[in-house]
């Protein structure tokens, strides 16, 4: 109907063809329903777009999520290593973040409105997917994270720990341990370093202790 024609959701859905499968597709991405996975050598790459339930028949509002899921993290949490990972199973899996979160010029939330310039947005979504993808292309294993930009973008984090932990950093894992400790100083059981070590598997970390404070 002439209606359902116009609204938001069909503009929204047109846009999404032209400024982002446009970009991911040609790049090895395989689109289900609102979701891009692609495996890039020992990390499957995952990109959501969030509807938010903000959005009406005139409007539909989104979010970009993004998330990475590590072979060599999922073999040291003993989890399955999933090819098409929800977004939120990167929690357990590496990292994930909102679009904003990695790339500086990028908005926390997208619009398209009956009334909005749509070729503008797909301009626009098209080149922030591309420079999403050359972030992307940089991280195919959990070496080639730790030397990129968005490892340090906050901190303390669990996946650094791991990451420090599986490439042999073990003081820095420790220390990443102990910096989460501190974050959650408030909260029962994970302000403790033995609750994170086993949450994580960080096996070769049980034995160590803080220094008794004996003054």
């Amino acid at each position: 109907m002439a209606q359902d024609e116009s609204s938001a959701r069909s503009l929204f859905d047109g846009i999404v063809t032209d400024g982002v499968t446009s970009v991911l597709r040609p790049l090895g991405f395989r689109k289900s329903a609102l979701c891009f996975h692609r495996r890039h050598k020992e990390v499957v790459q995952i990109i959501n777009l969030q509807i938010s339930r903000g959005s009406t028949w005139d409007e539909t509002r989104f979010y970009v999520n993004v998330g990475l899921a590590f072979d060599d993290i999922c073999r040291l949490n003993n989890t399955e290593i999933l090819e098409k990972p929800k977004e939120h199973d990167c929690d357990s899996r590496g990292t994930r973040d909102r679009l904003e979160g990695l790339l500086d010029n990028a908005p926390a939330l997208w619009s398209v409105d009956i009334n909005c310039d749509s070729k503008a947005i797909s301009e626009r979504l098209q080149q922030v997917f591309e420079q999403l993808a050359v972030d992307l292309s940089k991280i195919n294993s959990v070496q080639a994270y730790r030397e990129h930009r968005w490892f340090d973008r906050f901190r303390p984090k669990q996946e650094n720990a791991q990451i420090l932990y599986l490439l042999g950093d073990l003081e820095g894992a420790w220390q990443e341990v102990k910096d989460l400790c501190t974050l959650f100083a408030d909260r029962q059981k994970i302000n403790r370093p033995e609750w994170w070590l086993e949450e994580l598997g960080l096996s070769k970390l049980r034995a160590r202790r803080e220094p008794e404070n004996t003054a």
